[in-house]
């Protein structure tokens, strides 16, 4: 059989793209591998396999605004039609530990162009008044945006995804591609199983691995990056006294640690009780090849960066009861313009989506959308542009 599209890679935006392309398309595949059960099994590596983004709606300029309030303005529906609720609207709460700073005072006229309520705070002690768990200096300035703004489940918000694309005859491939081809005006794609798929067309959402595998002739411009999150164990008092915790962005720009962001705790597959913080730390590692990466997941040492973790933690939730805690290793992709590379590649009938800054869990349902847009029209959504999203490549 020979696809009308398949979409490699099936996490949040390659999964989003193919429900939208199955919507009009016949035969469409999703190919990609399924979260592996022994981590030393795996070739390539996702950060969605976790409980918890966080959703915000105003973001860092209108392009990261429309797009998170197009995703958002999906949710409902989305879980209402695949029957699987993946979206809390906690609310989603920003504080610069220094006072005001440019998102702070830009993020009034980046809400004219949403439906977003927010709330300003002008000091600690304010903070600490609507937020009692929370302990700021008091020189902190913040903003607080209510309802949609809070977290998704990433894995839920793909299986969703996946549950509609399925409903639509879409086909679900486990596998890795090592190998894509074109001949006779059609792509041959080889996975490391030794099958063999043919597609008129193939829209490349790998997240960090783009450059890998060789699925691209020409490589993207990105910078990849190791992320450490800590993972802290609270019991199932704890979270519930929690339950109604805010999502932060938290500034802090220290030597030692910078940029945290957190979620309230959750029930994990295990059965525990998890709150999850990430940050950038001034030992975060870059990579150019696959190795370096697959070492990273597997073996590399994040643990060092526990107790400084750990230490930032409770400075901002002093009296958090912590039963023990432990990290994990993510990644993230940086683009040179700071969005997504969404668009055509220097091959015909090859597309990409991939890039998210660390933002783009939270707006995948819009890339995805616009991805499929592109492939099925040839054309970019309302209210974003080609240059917007631009795909750079290595000279």
């Amino acid at each position: 059989m020979i696809y009308d599209c398949i979409v490699i890679g099936k996490g949040l935006i390659g999964s989003a793209a193919a429900k939208y392309l199955s919507q009009s398309q016949k035969k469409v595949a999703v190919l990609g591998p399924d979260e592996t059960r022994d981590i030393n099994d795996a070739i390539v590596f996702s950060s969605h396999y976790d409980e918890s983004r966080i959703q915000r709606i105003i973001g860092k300029d209108a392009i990261w605004t429309l797009l998170n309030q197009q995703s958002a303005d999906e949710y409902a529906n989305l879980e209402k039609e695949s029957e699987i609720t993946f979206h809390s609207k906690v609310g989603c709460l920003y504080v610069n530990p220094y006072g005001n700073d440019a998102y702070l005072e830009n993020a009034p006229a980046l809400a004219k162009i949403t439906t977003q309520k927010f709330q300003h705070f002008q000091s600690g002690d304010a903070l600490h008044s609507s937020f009692p768990d929370f302990h700021f200096p008091n020189q902190a300035k913040g903003m607080f945006e209510s309802s949609p703004s809070g977290y998704i489940n990433p894995r839920l918000l793909i299986k969703a995804q996946l549950n509609i694309f399925k409903k639509n005859d879409g086909d679900i491939l486990n596998d890795v591609v090592n190998d894509i081809s074109y001949s006779n005006d059609n792509f041959k794609i080889t996975t490391l199983a030794g099958k063999i798929y043919q597609s008129k067309k193939i829209l490349l959402a790998p997240g960090a691995f783009a450059n890998f595998l060789n699925l691209l002739k020409r490589k993207l411009l990105v910078n990849i990056k190791g992320e450490t999150t800590i993972w802290v164990k609270v019991n199932a008092a704890e979270a519930h006294r929690l339950a109604k915790l805010p999502s932060l962005l938290y500034e802090i720009a220290e030597p030692e640690i910078q940029n945290i962001y957190l979620v309230r705790p959750l029930q994990y597959p295990d059965g525990e009780f998890y709150l999850k913080m990430g940050a950038n730390l001034p030992g975060d590692l870059y990579f150019n090849n696959l190795e370096d990466i697959q070492e990273w997941f597997k073996s590399r040492n994040s643990n060092k960066n526990l107790e400084t973790m750990k230490n930032a933690l409770m400075a901002i939730m002093p009296e958090l009861a912590i039963e023990d805690c432990l990290t994990k290793r993510c990644i993230v992709t940086f683009t040179q313009h700071g969005h997504p590379y969404i668009g055509s590649t220097d091959q015909k009938d090859l597309f990409i989506a991939a890039g998210g800054n660390g933002y783009a869990a939270m707006c995948s349902d819009a890339l995805g959308k616009i991805a499929a847009t592109i492939i099925q029209e040839g054309f970019f959504a309302k209210g974003f542009s080609s240059e917007d999203f631009q795909p750079v490549f290595v000279d």
